[in-house]
């Protein structure tokens, strides 16, 4: 990417990911998604009934039904938590309870922690649900409009703006610094695989941290300033 490539101009090209022809939830204002998104998280997380989560996750997947969003997409949003809800309803279902469900082997399942776990993953699949319909209907650059609207300080809209536009930079790096590894045999097996991916995690993360030494000291050759607070600790 040039260095004239300003960071509006790479939020305008997220339109392009939906250039398919507005359905469902494409049509809703952001600001009103955002807010049914919170308002749907918040009543989910307070009250904690297994009938509401499974009323959120019919609503979400109906409103991405109806907007024809890919379902390998949608997947990837349910997906990304599956192994941390997986460890926590096995600790709910082997920790708590005193009716026994079932053995396997030496580890017992009780009847009153499976219904904990089922609960707990009900919620996080509606949580999840509901972001993916917000994530996958919602161009980002709306969604920061959204977060402007309703008075989100702009350092937070602008850093979530940053952060959006160097995944991109960043994920180039990696596809390069993979790419090249895997031409010198880097991937050639399980372990020497796990290596390789150590050492371009952490080359990535040094990188990172050059670019935002790069990034800063650019911006303020342009007059940006830091922060009251992050001045007066300096």
């Amino acid at each position: 990417m040039s260095s004239g490539f300003s960071l509006a101009d790479f939020l305008a090209t997220e339109h392009g990911l939906y250039g398919r022809a507005p359905r469902g939830l494409d049509r809703w204002d952001a600001r009103v998604k955002l807010a049914l998104t919170a308002a749907a998280i918040l009543s989910n997380v307070l009250l904690a009934k297994l009938g509401l989560s499974a009323l959120l996750v019919a609503l979400a997947w109906i409103g991405m039904a109806v907007s024809r969003i890919p379902w390998r997409q949608a997947a990837v949003f349910i997906m990304a938590p599956a192994w941390a809800t997986l460890l926590v309803a096995l600790g709910f279902s082997l920790g708590f309870g005193s009716e026994p469900l079932f053995r396997w082997g030496p580890l017992t399942f009780y009847r009153e922690g499976a219904a904990l776990a089922l609960a707990a993953a009900l919620r996080v699949l509606a949580e999840m649900s509901w972001i993916a319909a917000l994530m996958l209907t919602t161009p980002f650059v709306d969604l920061l409009d959204a977060l402007r609207w309703f008075r989100v300080p702009p350092v937070v809209v602008d850093t979530l703006g940053a952060m959006y536009r160097y995944i991109a930079v960043l994920f180039e790096e990696y596809k390069s610094m993979a790419a090249a590894a895997k031409s010198r045999g880097g991937f050639s097996s399980y372990f020497s695989a796990l290596k390789t991916l150590g050492q371009i995690a952490a080359q990535g993360f040094l990188r990172a941290l050059d670019r935002a030494e790069r990034i800063d000291q650019a911006m303020r050759a342009r007059g940006s300033r830091a922060p009251k607070a992050a001045e007066g600790k300096a």
